[in-house]
């Protein structure tokens, strides 16, 4: 199991989904809104059905 940097997670997908909600999908401050909440077990698995890969948020040991 990989260690995931769940902060870099959560920023990248604040900046994912705020984009789109400016983009003209105002349902995505829904998801803003969650993702700002979530636990880093929550914020992977979303992430995942998202389709982000989780490979650029491991960190190295």
């Amino acid at each position: 199991m990989a260690l995931i940097n769940v902060d870099a997670l959560r920023d990248y997908m604040m900046d994912y989904c705020g984009t789109a909600m400016f983009s003209g999908f105002p349902a995505a401050l829904l998801d803003v809104a969650d993702i700002e909440s979530m636990s880093g077990e929550e914020l992977c698995r979303k992430a995942e059905r998202m389709g982000i890969d989780l490979r650029r948020f491991v960190v190295e040991e």
